[in-house]
């Protein structure tokens, strides 16, 4: 028995069959864990390249508001809080997902000493009254977010991890200091209407009482905010220096000029005097004007009369960059035409002399060449700059508004007498007008005595029907030509006399506005006439002292102060720094 069985022993000790087969279960386990590891480790990551894409997102949102903080917790869109909140992963936000859970996100608001010199060059500010504070200290110039949110594993609930913690970080500058170079056209309201009173809540001193005085005295914050030309802020700014914010000043109605005077220079002499305009209703309007006007070419000529020997300019200032000594001066130069226009140092500034009441599209393209004039003259010079347009005005265009043409539906004007060269081109009851001048349209009475007129009754550039709708097609012109264009309604009406645009509408609705016209609460009238002239929501501003409200996103702004501080904020964006910037 012991020979048979000693075989067979060997036999089975020799037979290596399945033995493999623990080997290949070990590696297998194994290779399923590393791969189930990848794709977790994938799948975490992931998520928290959202997380910190949101973070980042949330950020640069709240710095975009500030100085306008808001209240913690707060989610009123246009404040720092609110913006934050907005741009997050929390449930039912912007950057809300799936992927991440619990979301939450925090803020701390403070004050970066390291980017208050150059090249930021961007200061610590004060938060709106009213509004939180800031969360060391009573400035602040940066904002740090804090989120974190819960990512479900796939395959961690086999080892007994059901979820990952993640937290992300960010850290942005606010809007403002060092940023691309502008072209900036100021176009003032200088009607007589500007010379009533300002009310209190505009926020200006006492010795601005008008609202002229009120509207340069807001200038005038916005330029001592401003840096002229590149450089820190002890760089002394020349003609020749590099510039940063370039201002040129313009005024309606048009200001006279005779073949010796320019009479622009009462606004920048010390003490000023009130300049002469030119005494005709719609100004300077004639056809060759409206080519002139249209083709945008240089502008610093002015616009000729139908016979008449007196020319007029809306440009009080061109392009400036010495309105400052040094970028970081903290007040204006004395000297300066432009500075002295505004009412820097001891001059009384740009005045009301009135005029043919309210007909500003014109204006608005002048200054839009202008722009592109000064753009083009810079980059020949190698500088990449963007344009601005900041129009202040009540904003009811009443220009030839003391006569009515009942059989046209048209506005026409009381032209002045003496001078019988304009009568007849503008007077509707001059039924001589198509033979002896070119008639402007909405002007002629009836079909038969302009009949080589069609534009009797066209509302059509340049005309005296839809005179607010010219101003806001001229302004969204702007837009589409790359300018961007600031509205400040000062004291607007929500009734007036813009209502004779009811025939009168833009048709391509608010692509290049901020709203269409007419349209909204107060379709037709001064306060919706200026908001569309607005190139988006951002920059439209009101200091509702005569009940048009400014947009959601400047509701904060209604002294006009603040209004041109805020202006000259949003010409720069918020910036991502290194989290830990002190």
């Amino acid at each position: 028995m012991q020979h048979l069985r000693i075989p067979i022993l060997r036999r089975f000790l020799k037979d290596d069959r399945g033995q493999t087969a623990p080997i290949v279960v070990v590696v297998t386990f194994v290779l399923i864990a590393l791969a189930a590891t990848g794709v977790e480790t994938g799948h975490v990551y992931y998520a928290f390249r959202l997380l910190q894409a949101s973070t980042n997102a949330a950020a640069l949102a709240a710095a975009q508001a500030m100085p306008d903080i808001g209240t913690s917790g707060s989610t009123t869109a246009g404040t720092g809080w609110g913006n934050l909140v907005a741009y997050s992963s929390e449930t039912g936000e912007k950057n809300a997902t799936g992927i991440l859970q619990s979301d939450s996100i925090t803020a701390s608001f403070y004050c970066a000493t390291a980017i208050t010199g150059s090249p930021f060059n961007l200061g610590c500010q004060v938060p709106p009254s009213g509004e939180g504070s800031c969360t060391s200290g009573s400035t602040c110039n940066a904002v740090t977010a804090t989120q974190t949110a819960k990512v479900n594993l796939w395959f961690g609930g086999f080892v007994g991890f059901h979820s990952m913690n993640l937290t992300a970080q960010a850290t942005a500058a606010m809007r403002g200091g060092m940023h691309l170079p502008f072209n900036i056209a100021l176009l003032i309201d200088t009607t007589a209407s500007m010379n009533d009173a300002a009310p209190s809540s505009d926020g200006c001193s006492s010795g601005n009482s008008t609202q002229i005085e009120c509207a340069i005295y807001g200038a005038e914050q916005m330029l001592e905010s401003m840096y002229p030309c590149t450089g820190s802020a002890s760089t002394t700014c020349t003609s020749t220096s590099a510039y940063a914010d370039a201002v040129a000043l313009f005024t309606f109605p048009a200001i006279e000029v005779t073949s010796t005077t320019n009479y622009a220079s009462d606004d920048t002499s010390c003490p000023t005097s009130n300049p002469p305009v030119v005494p005709y209703g719609f100004e300077d309007l004639n056809t060759a004007d409206v080519a002139y006007s249209l083709s945008l070419p240089n502008p610093t000529g002015t616009y000729s009369k139908y016979g008449s020997a007196d020319a007029g300019t809306y440009q009080v200032v061109g392009f400036n960059e010495t309105y400052k000594s040094t970028n970081g001066a903290s007040t204006l130069s004395t000297t300066d035409p432009l500075a002295v226009a505004v009412g820097g140092g001891s001059c009384a500034g740009l005045q009301a002399p009135g005029g043919e009441h309210t007909f500003y599209a014109q204006a608005i393209y002048a200054a839009q060449a202008a722009l592109v004039a000064q753009q083009t003259t810079e980059a020949a010079d190698g500088y990449t700059t963007e344009n601005v347009l900041i129009i202040l005005s009540d904003g009811d265009a009443t220009a030839c508004s003391l006569q009515g043409n009942t059989a046209a539906g048209a506005i026409s004007c009381g032209i002045n007498a003496t001078h019988s060269d304009m009568v007849a081109w503008n007077n509707p009851n001059n039924t001589s007008c198509s033979t002896t001048n070119v008639c402007l349209n909405g002007t002629c009475p009836t079909s038969t005595t302009c009949s080589t007129n069609p534009g009797y009754e066209s509302a059509t550039y340049p005309s005296a029907l839809g005179e607010c709708g010219q101003a806001v097609q001229a302004a969204q012109y702007a837009t589409q030509h790359h300018t961007i264009v600031y509205t400040v309604a000062m004291g607007a009406e929500t009734t007036g006399s813009c209502l004779s645009d009811a025939t009168y509408t833009i048709s391509s609705g608010s692509t290049y506005g901020a709203m269409a016209y007419p349209s909204g609460p107060y379709s037709g009238q001064a306060c919706n006439a200026i908001e569309a002239m607005a190139s988006n929501v951002n920059t439209f501003f009101s200091d509702n002292t005569g009940g048009c409200p400014a947009s959601t996103a400047n509701t904060t702004y209604t002294t006009i102060g603040g209004i041109f501080q805020a202006v000259s904020t949003n010409l720069s964006t918020a910036r991502l720094i290194p989290t830990g910037t002190v």
